[in-house]
């Protein structure tokens, strides 16, 4: 049974947005050998998918972290020279989440001293 939602979602809550949905995954795997087969007789039959779902997979984490090279501000950006390789992306990523962590902690904290200071009796 489905609820129904008073709102639409946020962009960034869309699961279609996601880079790994949009892959049909049935195509890419294939039946156990039948009884009986040589194991022989199935490693070249097996050895295409396992291609694919590989080759697909890195595409997947090359999307995704094209997506999160997209997402990082300008300023961090610019800290390195050139082109920015996979693993700075992530380095950067890291560093501007746990930046954001830390602010929403800090202004978390001013609301709760301010309602504190509010509700004190003066």
């Amino acid at each position: 049974m489905e609820r129904a939602r008073a709102e639409p979602l946020p962009e960034w809550c869309l699961i279609a947005d996601f880079c790994f949905c949009r892959l049909d995954y049935s195509s890419l795997y294939m039946c156990k050998p039948k009884r009986g087969m040589k194991r022989d007789d199935t490693k070249d039959t097996y050895k295409l998918p396992h291609r694919l779902i590989e080759k697909k997979r890195r595409d997947r984490i090359n999307e995704c972290i094209a997506q999160l090279k997209d997402l990082l501000p300008e300023h961090l950006k610019l800290t390195t020279l050139g082109h920015l390789e996979k693993a700075v992306v992530l380095e950067l990523t890291l560093k501007h989440l746990k930046a954001l962590t830390a602010l929403t902690e800090q202004q978390h904290q001013k609301i709760l001293a301010l309602q504190n200071g509010k509700q004190a009796p003066s």
